[in-house]
């Protein structure tokens, strides 16, 4: 996370801000206008790295980053569900009601985000160059090629939502005639253009930054990068299988593709080189002493905050055995919520708005509505609206690494919405004798949500208790409950606890929103390698590093064949819980062509638990979300809004909308 909140650097940012006016209205608008004081900008080191700066600052952005609750691609997945009341984005998004009319409406409308970004980091790339000839060379070589890796990172998550895009190559005056606007590339054309990108500003860029400047480009982070960009474009829909094979351009050419935008034959050397490049930022991370996140890591921070092992319902063993499952859930709990200089190696890039940003505020609309009383008597809570669906909560492992549908010590289904019969009722057998995932990312009725979340006491969650974490719209009111009777707990720092007077500690919400960690590259490369028969040993290798961290069995060839399940299989099942609530699924989905699958109607299900005092077996008779779940294939992209049509001739709409 990068450190560059002094009161002066802010200032300046503020002012070249302001000078530029970078709100965007329409396409047009998106490159930014000359003004003529530009050439009293950027004119010595300090005010180049401020606008540096501000090119970074759109990683920030709340509507377009990956860890927003209700950002389209975070919560607009199979994974959980909010109030209908937010109406959120990612909740428009389940419901099929993105329109090309509408998505200009939606909070921080990620087309705009990503290209007033392009064009901000466009207008910095015209400046050192015009503005500055005596700036140190070291220092300009590098700025130049992180502002480089930005400009191929904000063209790529512009191609993940939206497919081809325009590619803005170099500054633009706002004067442009419409007819010189860009309008769609092919696909593999931007892939080129991004890969390209990378490997320039990888040559520049130092392996690691200082602690002060986490979140800045290093040559480790474009080579990670480079290695999702280019699986993206080896997978099923950008490799063969996009539905709508008559889409293409009308008047805009792209060179060597003509009027194309996707390439409907499948080519393997895509997996190759993916692979190849999953393979050369493993290197680059090991270079560095990247490392997954272990139990030893988190037992300092753990011991150092006074924070008790949690209550794990169930749980058997020998009492070391017990110890190691409740220390790793704690390390699981630890490893999204500390920073690299708290020594989590496993991030390889994240970023951090502080206080009050978009990770603060998915911390409230997870936390339960009630924590505590208040020193006048009043309730103080948080949200409690981000509900993991029923799919979620039956597709994490059981305590072997079994899905619970498909382990034979499992208990059977008919049992699974009965009670356990543990000194807590409530719990469910569904809830026991799970991984430690579960139990570190997932809540439900008799969980201990946190030890010390309760102004340093354990919180627990009674589900059905109006008066507590239940359902109760006159008490808590109608915005502020779970639609499934399961709550999130992934990004919640272990140490993270509600005063009396309803101040947290704040200091625990001080860490990093991972875009990329080392477990991303291993899945990332085990993935390529269940593509491409000759390494399939290599794949189970990669997913076997990231399900012995979890505490959960290794596989081997042998139990995957007796399994029936592919390494493909095993490795798309291990990426759903690995990244629940990291901003993966929602492309995992649309990159291998499963929308119908996992995002239809019937695909939201949850408790019975938007019922005031309901009883146990009412309350845990499974059902159907009652919300407009819809899907439609126009949905594996997101529609361009028309206002960016009408400005430019040369632009067409993604199929469908």
């Amino acid at each position: 996370m990068m450190k560059i909140h002094n009161r002066r650097t802010n200032v300046v940012l503020t002012i070249l801000l302001s000078l530029l006016s970078l709100n965007a209205c329409d396409y047009l608008e998106v490159i930014p206008v000359e003004q003529a004081n530009m050439g009293d900008m950027m004119t010595d080191d300090e005010s180049t790295r401020a606008m540096l700066y501000s090119c970074y600052g759109y990683l920030q952005n709340c509507g377009a980053d990956l860890t927003n609750y209700y950002a389209f691609d975070f919560s607009g997945t199979d994974e959980t569900v909010l109030p209908q009341e937010w109406g959120t984005a990612g909740s428009r998004v389940q419901w099929n009601a993105i329109t090309p009319s509408s998505i200009n409406e939606e909070n921080n409308y990620p087309w705009e985000v990503w290209y007033n970004a392009i064009g901000y980091c466009n207008l910095f790339l015209k400046l050192i160059e015009e503005n500055n000839p005596v700036l140190n060379r070291d220092n300009k070589e590098r700025y130049i090629a992180e502002v480089k890796f930005l400009k191929a990172y904000y063209h790529f998550r512009a191609l993940q939502m939206y497919g081809p895009i325009p590619i803005i190559d170099q500054f633009m005056s706002s004067n442009i005639a419409k007819n010189e606007i860009p309008g769609r590339s092919h696909f593999d054309y931007c892939i080129k253009y991004i890969v390209d990108l990378l490997d320039e500003a990888k040559r520049v860029l130092p392996e690691q930054t200082t602690p002060d400047f986490y979140g800045r480009a290093t040559s480790v982070i474009c080579k990670a990068l480079k290695a999702r960009v280019l699986v993206l474009a080896a997978s099923p829909l950008w490799n063969g299988d996009f539905p709508d094979k008559t889409w293409r351009n009308i008047n805009f050419e792209t060179p060597d593709y003509g009027k194309e935008l996707v390439s409907f034959k499948y080519e393997q050397k895509k997996w190759v080189n993916a692979r190849n490049a999953c393979i050369e930022a493993i290197k680059a991370a090991d270079d560095i002493q990247a490392k997954l996140f272990d139990v030893e890591d988190a037992e300092t921070w753990r011991i150092n905050h006074g924070v008790g092992l949690p209550i794990v319902p169930g749980l058997g063993g020998t009492d070391a055995e017990k110890e190691d499952f409740q220390k790793r859930v704690m390390m699981l709990r630890y490893m999204n919520t500390t920073r690299p200089d708290q020594n989590n190696k496993e991030i390889i890039w994240g970023v951090s708005g502080g206080t009050g940003d978009r990770l603060s505020n998915l911390i409230v609309a997870s936390l339960p509505h009630f924590i505590l009383k208040g020193n006048s008597g009043e309730d103080i809570g948080g949200w409690g609206g981000i509900s993991p669906t029923l799919y979620t909560i039956e597709h994490f492992y059981t305590k072997n690494g079994k899905l619970p549908s498909e382990d034979e010590s499992f208990c059977d289904k008919s049992e699974w919405f009965e009670s356990a019969n543990l000194s807590n009722a409530n719990i469910i057998n569904l809830a026991v004798n799970r991984e430690p995932r579960f139990y570190a990312w997932l809540s439900f009725d008799g969980d201990e949500f946190s030890t010390v979340l309760s102004n340093r006491k354990p919180l627990y969650c009674s589900m059905r208790d109006p008066n507590s974490t239940g359902y109760n719209s006159d008490r808590w009111g109608t915005r502020n409950y779970s639609v499934t009777g399961f709550m999130n707990k992934k990004w919640i720092n272990p140490n993270t606890s509600i005063e009396e007077s309803g101040r947290p500690n704040f200091s625990e919400m001080q860490y990093p929103a991972t875009i990329i960690r080392l477990a991303d590259l291993y899945l990332l490369l085990a993935e390529c390698d269940a593509h491409l028969e000759e390494h399939q040993d290599e794949g189970i290798e990669y997913l076997n590093k990231i399900r012995t961290r979890a505490g959960v069995d290794a596989w081997t060839k042998t139990s995957l064949d007796a399994s029936g399940k592919s390494l493909l299989d095993a490795v798309l099942e291990e990426r759903f819980v690995e990244f629940y609530m990291e901003g993966s699924r929602y492309y995992d989905i649309r990159r291998y062509v499963k929308g119908k699958k996992h995002m239809k109607t019937n695909c939201y299900r949850g408790l019975n638990a938007m019922v005031y005092n309901p009883s146990f077996v009412s309350f845990n008779t499974p059902k159907q979300i009652d919300q407009p779940f819809d899907w439609n294939d126009r949905m594996y992209l997101l529609p361009i809004a028309n206002k960016e049509l009408y400005a430019n001739p040369q632009m067409v709409q993604a199929p469908g909308y």
